[in-house]
Parts: structure tokens; C-alpha cells; sequence
């Protein structure tokens, strides 16, 4: 009797070791998991943002003159309107991060002619393109929408 216990001396030790190692993994997983969880809780805020500010544009242009030419006046890119819109997107602190030099966001309009007799309808399609890079991240994001006004 006295042989086989001394036999099986430091198994428990050998236990409690394994355990702790699978242990640690676990909490090693979770702390992993966690990380991924934050970073694609950034993306989705910037992603929600980009979008806020694609409407907060094409909301301001059904309010204003929805005229083909008058929208391309003020709202493509480089004009009056759309350097308002775009100096809040650029904005330190409140703006997307990353979203100005080459990320700056674009807005095209493109006329199209709805023939439909006898009467002709000249409506607007909007795209507006929002570019974001986040300060950890090497390549930049992009948010798409299309509107068409008329």
C-alpha cells in the first residue's frame, strides 16, 4: 500500500498545473475577444457617423433647390454648400478621424432625363462617397450612398 502512494506522488501537483494552464488560455481568449469586440464597435460609430452625414447632406439638398444646376452649384464637391458640409466631417474632435487630404469625401451629380411623353423630368443622382482612416489603421474606410432627387 505504502509503495503505490509513494508511486503517485506530485500527480495533484501535475493537475493543478494543467488546469491553470487551460485556465489562462481561456482568460487569454477572452481578453482576445474583448479586443476585436472594441475595434469593430470603432468601426461601427464611424460607420454610423459616415451615414448621419450623408443624410444630414442629401436632407439639405430636398430642402433646398433640387434644380440640376443649382445643386451642382452648390453641393459638388468643391463648392459653397458642400465646403460647409465637408469642413464638419474634417472637424478636430467631432469630425471622423483621417477623413481630410486624400480621404476627403466627394459628392457628384449627374443629370438624368426621365422621358416619359409628353412631359420631361430632369432628375439628380447624388453619390456621395465619405472616407474615414482610423489612427491605428493603414488603410482607409469608405461609405457609399445614392440618392436621386428630383
Amino acid at each position: 500500500m505504502r509503495q503505490a502512494r509513494k508511486n503517485q506522488s506530485g500527480v495533484m501537483l501535475l493537475e493543478v498545473l494543467v488546469a491553470l494552464l487551460i485556465f489562462a488560455f481561456g482568460v487569454l481568449g477572452l481578453v482576445g475577444m474583448q479586443a476585436i469586440s472594441i475595434k469593430l464597435t470603432a468601426d461601427s460609430k464611424y460607420r454610423a457617423e459616415a451615414a448621419v452625414y450623408a443624410d444630414q447632406l442629401i436632407s439639405q439638398m430636398w430642402a433646398d433647390d433640387r434644380t440640376h444646376l443649382v445643386l451642382k452649384g452648390n453641393y459638388e464637391t468643391s463648392n459653397p454648400k458642400y465646403i460647409a458640409w465637408r469642413d464638419q466631417i474634417q472637424a478636430v474632435g467631432t469630425g471622423l478621424p483621417g477623413a481630410s487630404g486624400a480621404n476627403a469625401p466627394t459628392v457628384t451629380i449627374v443629370a438624368e432625363d426621365l422621358a416619359t411623353p409628353p412631359v420631361t423630368n430632369q432628375v439628380s443622382v447624388v453619390t456621395i462617397s465619405i472616407f474615414w482612416r482610423a489612427p491605428e489603421e493603414a488603410a482607409a474606410h469608405k461609405y457609399v450612398t445614392v440618392a436621386r432627387l428630383n
